[in-house]
């Protein structure tokens, strides 16, 4: 049986649980693509799935992630990054720009901040969160990647001083009453970090307010955002997929 088989059977990310058969299995990840699982391997696999309930994201099994070429540490205290996001480092990269003070606003287990710092070594780069144990997660990553970044326990950015380049943030937006409603594994990932409130653009709208008081002129603030709340985004934003691009 192959492993691509075996994905689409449970419906889980083929590169979850390609790292979860390495570690299980004990085999190479583009071994695991091309070639053929024993009965034995297979049923090894299954029983390290299936010892955790229904939907349980297959990262907090490995305790890593894949990000923008990268291997983090990730586990309950943070929400799982997902491939989708890697695109707002790409929308960072496209701008052109050499920002010289960054902030990863709910940097979670600090991803795309890490990221940001390690393509922009020179940049001052703060790692926001108003959980303590996500910066903790963060703080690990940092160390793994040998990532100079500063750490502040907020919410969102309030309390810092100064003027920034660049703002980032992939923060909480899905609606209260949607948590879980199309996805079981966010079940198990900290509600705080999926939380946008009842319409699910709190967070973001307070945040595009701070940040606006923040941003240096020819500064931008990057969101990831549901598409269906880009018409309560300021005039004159532009928007690439789930993403939205205010400069200021």
């Amino acid at each position: 049986m192959r492993l691509r088989s075996l994905q689409r059977c449970l419906s889980l990310d083929l590169w979850d649980l390609t790292e979860l058969a390495s570690r299980v299995l004990g085999r190479s990840k583009a071994g695991l693509l091309v070639e053929d699982l024993s009965p034995s391997e297979v049923e090894r696999l299954l029983r390290a799935i299936f010892s955790h309930p229904g939907g349980y994201p297959v990262p907090y099994i490995t305790r890593e992630v894949s990000f923008y070429g990268r291997t983090f540490y990730v586990d309950e205290r943070v929400l799982v990054p997902r491939s989708e996001t890697e695109e707002l480092v790409d929308i960072v990269l496209s701008l052109g720009v050499r920002p010289r003070r960054i902030v990863d606003v709910g940097t979670g287990s600090g991803v795309i901040g890490i990221t940001l710092k390690l393509l922009f070594p020179e940049s001052t780069v703060i790692l926001t969160d108003v959980s303590l144990d996500a910066l903790r997660v963060a703080r690990v990553n940092a160390l793994r990647h040998g990532a100079d970044v500063l750490f502040v326990n907020t919410d969102l950015l309030s309390g810092l001083r100064g003027r920034f380049d660049l703002i980032v943030s992939n923060p909480p937006y899905v609606p209260d009453d949607e948590i879980g409603k199309y996805d079981r594994r966010v079940l198990y990932e900290p509600r705080t970090a999926l939380s946008g409130g009842k319409t699910g653009f709190e967070i973001t709208g307070r945040l595009i307010d701070q940040a606006l008081a923040l941003l240096e002129a020819g500064g931008y603030l990057i969101v990831e955002s549901d598409p269906r709340h880009f018409d309560r985004f300021p005039e004159g934003t532009e928007f690439r997929g789930r993403f939205a691009i205010i400069g200021k």
